[in-house]
């Protein structure tokens, strides 16, 4: 009886200490604001370069941004059971796949940082960062004033580095055509 106490004591004493190292994460990071006029998206990113870590978190949380206002997902699930043998002898095999693919076409003008926070951990800078995206009539603005800097825009689309992505969203918007969007 005595070891089982013991024991359940030295496992305590394990997860309070594991808990007490968690990472505390802005109140804002885990409870975003809502307003009716922005799309707010989170991420947290580490790296051992400051830069790096919000750079890759403001990329996350854009990313979150755009897949809330639209994504296409594409989604398969396989199950396979067989049972070999007879009586007591069966033998049950099973297996299970998901795959999924989300494409996102999105271009967020005027997305911003609201807030975001960096901690320093060991060699680590985590990151969290809030993102605001405007939508409605703010977003609208935006856009045309987007769309009246050709210049902007011309350089923008001359990017090679994202020629993977930009098929990706070729055949999203294909796939649209056919359905009819």
């Amino acid at each position: 009886m005595k070891k089982v106490v013991v024991a359940g004591l030295v496992i305590m004493l394990l997860v309070l200490g594991c808990a007490s190292r968690g990472i505390k994460a802005p109140k804002w990071y885990l409870n975003p604001p809502e307003e009716p006029d922005y799309v707010f998206g989170t991420a947290v990113a580490t790296s051992v370069d400051l830069q790096i870590a919000i750079d890759k978190a403001k990329q996350d949380a854009r990313l979150d941004v755009a897949t809330q206002i639209e994504s296409r997902i594409m989604g398969l699930i396989k199950k396979f059971d067989e049972e070999v043998g007879k009586g007591t002898d069966t033998e049950l095999l099973q297996q299970f796949t998901k795959v999924s693919k989300n494409v996102v076409d999105q271009t967020l003008v005027g997305s911003k940082v609201r807030k975001s926070t960096v901690k320093k951990e060991g060699d680590l800078y985590r990151a969290f960062v809030l993102m605001e995206a405007p939508i409605g009539k703010a977003r609208a603005e935006l856009l045309k004033q987007l769309s009246s800097n050709e210049n902007l825009y011309t350089r923008f689309r001359a990017s090679q580095s994202f020629k993977e992505l930009e098929e990706e969203v070729e055949k999203l918007r294909e796939f649209k055509k056919e359905q009819g969007y």
